[in-house]
């Protein structure tokens, strides 16, 4: 704080912000962290004395810099403590990665920082101390405890005042609020009235002198699972970072007595995103812990098996993830019995995992009885009914009743947008299926409309890059170009291909549809555009193997252009080859392949044909 005064000027430092300290006569200038570079040049000048340990590298101190969060204090004592113990900058990044190290002995009071009495380990409980005493007592304590599990560049504010946060703290939601500005007050939060930040530091300080761990462990879990089932989609992306956090502070703490729920959204979240190998792994991951915590014989081993073989369908392995996924429904009705939530949602997936193998009326059936089933136990607007339901509505449009899957679709987005909210992720995601389906009956321009809308919502409930966003952009581009407007669509393919590279990675199987389709309709506009489509299919074929039912529609539109091209004879031979691997790969009945079927029939009828690109999975 910068104050002038009859007598001249004064300068004094406080960890405090509140009333008291911010005045108009006031002139405060916040003091933040170190930036990378300045963290960087301290510990170089800092460590470059005589009989000093091994001058680091750039690189090394960057690395330390970066652990300590650019703490001044902490990069202070850091550099006494190298120079006193000679220990090697390497070797103490090291330290500070072991969780059984203590900051009161990686920051020992025997080594003090540049003109400071207090250690890292022992300045925040003094700010501690004095926050204790403008809140109820206890609140500001135990509300410290909460933030130090979570994520430390951010969590949602509504996380720390749902009832679980508050059981925890000690207080109302007023009293919490109160508990966190005092923390705020102290610097040990940063509380913007949105989000609650901490240095991960004070975070592992605090952690060391909490008694309670495992009943802070669960009650942050359950704070931050009220958060995400009252969330519309807005900020999955912070609480998802704050369950990463609590998972690395409590380890088998979310295990006691089985997985905690909010485990549950993990392997949901990152699929939902398109990141399916990252959800292969994380659910791999959270599968060994449960098989170690809790026996094979669990249900939440057998809720990740099922999560784990959705993955693996994603990637391609169709038939290895059917198979895992019909053992696992057996062994539900087993162990959990019929009626059990889990075991519809099990049935649920083994029938989707059915259609994606192209058996589209089998799967029908086993989503019509789903769907009797599940109703009469769980409501007909359970989220489990309401996906099967939306299930339903594709296969009687894959199986050739655009006009049953489109009102099947309208019925459901009207269910979602009255039981859960026309904004929310659900909601909107069922109003880009019906986006298709209104196209399907010959609408392309209700279509275009439609997925306008979603897209709307889905941007500004989600964001422009989230996969479901991206998705939705890309079968709005996909039928304006079928309305008439291929040159609109084709600046829509543009942008949205490099965003989908941007978010996703150019390697992704939606980045490379939207490749696919961009060139596509490149070349239905006239450019020379077949060996772009060609260069997309090379890598498909890559990334997920010749025989892949994305690489299978790529290879159909390549066919296409070149029928359009001049070159019908060997349009019709590549098509014809595209045929045989199409009944091989997925079936004769499937409706991929049905398409290609009736477009080498009419090939034999016309010379051209107005050729539909590669839709979305």
């Amino acid at each position: 704080m910068n104050a002038i005064g009859d007598q001249g000027r004064s300068i004094v430092t406080t960890r405090r912000r509140d009333a008291q300290v911010l005045r108009p006569d006031a002139r405060v200038v916040p003091v933040g962290m170190f930036s990378a570079a300045e963290s960087v040049d301290y510990l170089r000048d800092r460590l470059s004395v005589p009989a000093g340990p091994s001058a680091p590298t750039d690189a090394e101190l960057a690395d330390l810099a970066a652990a300590l969060g650019h703490f001044p204090l902490a990069l202070s004592q850091a550099a006494a403590f190298l120079i006193d113990s000679r220990t090697s900058a390497a070797a103490y990044r090291r330290l500070l990665d072991d969780r059984r190290e203590r900051l009161v002995d990686l920051f020992p009071s025997s080594s003090r920082a540049d003109g400071h009495d207090r250690t890292v380990a022992s300045t925040w409980q003094l700010a501690a101390q004095r926050a204790a005493v403008l809140a109820k007592p206890g609140t500001a304590q135990r509300m410290l405890g909460l933030v130090s599990v979570l994520a430390p560049e951010g969590v949602p504010q509504d996380v720390v005042l749902t009832a679980a946060a508050c059981d925890w703290v000690g207080g109302t939601p007023r009293e919490a609020l109160a508990a966190l500005r005092a923390l705020h007050r102290l610097s040990l939060v940063t509380h913007d009235g949105a989000t609650v930040a901490t240095h991960a530091l004070v975070q592992r300080a605090v952690l060391e002198t909490v008694p309670e761990q495992a009943a802070l462990a669960e009650a942050a879990a359950d704070a931050l699972e009220q958060a995400w089932a009252a969330d519309g989609g807005g900020r999955l992306a912070a609480l998802f970072d704050s369950v990463a956090a609590l998972r690395r502070a409590a380890g088998e703490q979310l295990w006691r007595g089985g997985m905690h729920p909010v485990l549950r959204r993990v392997g949901e979240y990152l699929l939902g995103l398109g990141r399916t190998a990252a959800a292969r792994e994380a659910v791999g991951t959270l599968l060994r812990q449960a098989r170690e915590c809790l026996g094979e014989q669990h249900r939440d081993v057998l809720f990740l098996r099922m999560q784990l073989a959705c993955a693996d369908g994603e990637l391609g392995e169709l038939a290895q993830a059917h198979g895992e996924l019909v053992e696992v429904c057996r062994e539900a009705r087993r162990l959990l019995g019929a009626d059990h939530p889990d075991t519809f949602e099990m049935r649920l997936n083994e029938a989707r995992q059915r259609l994606d193998l192209g058996a589209v009326m089998d799967a029908l059936a086993d989503l019509v009885i789903l769907v009797d089933d599940a109703s009469a136990v769980l409501g007909a607007r359970h989220l489990t009914v309401l996906v099967a339901r939306r299930s339903i509505a594709l296969c009687r449009g894959l199986s050739g009743d655009p006009d049953a899957a489109r009102a099947g679709c309208a019925e459901i987005v009207a269910d979602l947008a009255e039981s859960m909210g026309p904004a929310r992720l659900d909601t909107l995601i069922a109003m880009s299926q019906l986006g298709r389906w209104v196209g399907e009956t010959g609408d392309a321009e209700g279509a275009v409309r439609t997925y306008a809308e979603a897209v709307a919502g889905l941007a500004e409930a989600v964001g422009r890059l989230h996969h479901e966003t991206l998705s939705a952009r890309h079968n709005l581009a996909y039928w304006r170009a079928l309305a008439g407007r291929p040159a609109e669509a084709v600046h829509e393919f543009t942008i949205a291909a490099a965003d989908a590279q941007a978010a996703l990675g150019p390697r992704h199987p939606t980045t490379l549809t939207f490749q696919a389709n961009l060139a596509y309709w490149r070349g239905r506009s006239g450019a020379a555009a077949e060996q772009e489509l060609a260069a997309v299919g090379a890598v498909v074929g890559e990334v997920m193997g010749l025989d892949r039912p994305r690489m299978l529609r790529i290879r159909q539109p390549l066919a296409e252009l070149r029928h359009d091209g001049g070159d019908p004879a060997g349009a019709v031979v590549d098509l014809t080859e595209v045929l045989a691997d199409m009944r091989r790969v997925q079936g004769a009945a499937h409706p991929r392949t049905q398409e290609a079927v009736a477009l080498l029939a009419h090939w034999s009828e016309l010379p051209t044909r107005q050729g539909q690109g590669t839709r979305s999975a």
